[in-house]
């Protein structure tokens, strides 16, 4: 039972303390977990200049005294990746020492999905969709990241102006992203937090997992992408589930920034 995407005060969207997230995960079952802070670059995100590596470094010191005997603590980032801003994250992975480091996509042009009255309203699905998938690639191509984040996070809002998510418009597309992650040995997230969202449904869905199974991925990873207490390690037993319903025999944890691979 391991939760590698899991938020705290220490991101600038959530006000979880870490330590009541570290009990709540421990109450639930995991054995790991992996806090995988937002650091973002994008001037008019809420997370924007809010990550501070020595103040987050010391309070995972003292998350893993605490529950030394309970959990196994590991140390990550997510970053949300823009080609704009590539060189700035360039510079910001410099010199720091992550056990894990998240890819992820929450912007098209400067806008952040979540604001989605002003993003999706008169848009068709390949408008909505196809950019964001187009730097989900970029971010994949970047080989900077140890995996990427909840793939079709797009369909979170979508779905309420789009209807049910459909992949296959976007085949080609996905399948080169699941091709980049499968030549440069990243693994894919299975994020819990869509079956709490509009979708109902995982990121990404089964079909886009069983697709990357097919192609010969064997890496995934499960992250209830918690930003509240209550939800650390939420719905994990059912992403490792479906993992090993698909044919995944392994889920990937992280440490140093070297992938291992443990038994489902």
């Amino acid at each position: 039972m391991i939760d590698y995407h899991i938020h705290s005060d220490c991101s600038g969207d959530c006000s979880a303390p870490m330590l009541e997230v570290c009990r709540a995960a421990a109450d639930r079952g995991i054995k790991t977990i992996c806090f995988t802070e937002h650091v973002d670059f994008e001037p008019t995100d809420l997370c924007y200049g809010t990550f501070d590596y020595s103040r987050y470094k010391s309070r995972i010191a003292e998350a893993r005294e605490a529950y030394a005997d309970v959990l196994e603590i590991r140390c990550g980032i997510e970053v949300d990746f823009a080609v704009r801003h590539r060189l700035q994250i360039q510079d910001f992975l410099a010199g720091k020492e992550f056990d894990y480091v998240l890819g992820a996509t929450h912007y098209v042009d400067g806008v952040i999905l979540e604001d989605h009255e002003v993003y999706f309203p008169a848009k068709t699905a390949e408008a909505a969709y196809a950019p964001f998938f187009d730097n989900t690639l970029a971010t994949v191509e970047t080989g900077w990241f140890d995996a990427i984040a909840h793939l079709d996070l797009c369909k979170r809002y979508g779905v309420r102006y789009l209807g049910p998510f459909d992949w296959e418009p976007f085949r080609n597309r996905i399948e080169e992203i699941l091709r980049a992650v499968i030549e440069r040995d990243m693994a894919l997230e299975i994020n819990t937090s869509g079956l709490r969202q509009s979708p109902g449904d995982t990121y990404p869905c089964r079909e886009i997992l069983e697709h990357y199974y097919a192609l010969g991925g064997r890496a995934v990873t499960v992250g209830s992408d918690a930003h509240r207490v209550g939800d650390a390690g939420r719905d994990i037993g059912r992403a490792l589930g479906l993992a090993r319903q698909i044919g995944f025999e392994h889920v990937c944890v992280f440490r140093g920034r070297k992938q291992h691979r443990i038994t489902i």
